[in-house]
């Protein structure tokens, strides 16, 4: 079927506009809003008041095999022992505009399972008190039951 040449252009020229409009979103689709903060001296108060904005690697570096807990869905004690401290370690072909990060991973053995309707869980240790992580459940072969934490921290 024959097109027009106008109507060739104008509808080369609406895609045209629709992936460069699809490509500007793109940017805040994936977190990358330039007025994203980047250092710990523009981040809320609120995020600042958080233990966890104070956890670094060295933090959790004693409590390795040390026991951390968690309520369950009846609010019973769960106890969560910390056997794995994984340092993130970047890739050197990063781009240029990536923010610089410390990032680590934390992995929990359990005693049993946390409540599954939430992922956010409130962890109590002696030491450290009480703070909220996100939490990942994982299951071995075995059935044992493990939660993964990673925590991020823009340099």
């Amino acid at each position: 079927m024959p097109h027009s040449r106008r109507a060739f252009l104008r509808d080369g020229l609406c895609s045209a506009l629709s992936v460069g409009l699809l490509l500007a979103a793109a940017r805040y689709g994936f977190g990358q809003d330039p007025k994203t903060p980047t250092t710990a001296a523009e981040m809320p108060i609120e995020a600042q008041k958080d233990p966890v904005f104070r956890f670094t690697e060295e933090t959790f570096k004693p409590y390795v095999n040390g026991i951390f807990t968690a309520p369950n869905a009846r609010g019973e004690k769960i106890e969560l022992r910390l056997v794995k401290l994984i340092p993130y370690k970047p890739a050197t072909n990063v781009t240029k505009r990536a923010l610089p990060t410390k990032s680590f991973t934390l992995v929990f053995k359990a005693t049993g399972e946390l409540p599954p309707f939430t992922s956010i869980h409130t962890i109590s240790h002696p030491s450290l008190g009480d703070f909220d992580l996100f939490l990942t459940t994982r299951k071995n072969d075995d059935g044992d039951i493990f939660y993964e934490a990673v925590i991020t921290h823009v340099e």
